[in-house]
């Protein structure tokens, strides 16, 4: 009886193992949206994420925009700083990158672009794919470069990391 417990309870243990495995597919490391002030985005609001330390390897990272109807014009252009730390004995070191990105946010027919939700859009616009060391940190901010000062219609902005295979 006690052996028939013994291998019940292993059965148990390699059963939620496996389960684990399986749940475990998805490659993203980072995915996170920063709300934008209701009246409107200024020019000079930075959204900043802190995406913790990572393991080496290649990345690749996404900017995501939700928008409405009630944006004024048909894309937008975003400035996307992209500071990578590297952490070694005790020493911080840094790289940054800088990338200017346009998302379509209103296409031909005048409808949202992307993933339509309720009342907003999500547009996915693929930004950079570059290689990571172990313990490496990012620093990414994000900024619109639109003429306009006040913009409306953009409620917020995320970023997602993934880890390439």
């Amino acid at each position: 009886m006690n052996r028939k417990g013994y291998s019940f309870s292993h059965i148990i243990a390699l059963a939620i193992v496996a389960i684990t495995a399986i749940a475990c597919k998805d490659a993203r490391t980072y995915d996170s949206y920063k709300a934008l002030p209701i009246n409107g985005w200024e020019r000079n609001d930075t959204a900043v994420f802190y995406i913790p330390r990572q393991w080496e390897g290649m990345y690749s990272m996404d900017l995501g925009v939700r928008a409405s109807q009630s944006y004024p014009y048909k894309n937008i252009t975003f400035i996307v700083e992209r500071t990578i730390i590297h952490k070694k004995r005790k020493k911080l070191t840094s790289r940054s990158y800088q990338d200017t990105v346009t998302c379509n946010i209103i296409n031909d027919d005048g409808r949202l672009a992307g993933k339509r939700g309720i009342t907003t859009s999500e547009i996915q616009q693929r930004i950079a794919i570059f290689p990571l060391q172990r313990n490496d940190s990012l620093r990414i901010s994000v900024r619109h470069i639109m003429s306009k000062e006040l913009l409306q219609g953009i409620s917020d902005v995320g970023i997602r990391i993934i880890k390439r295979r």
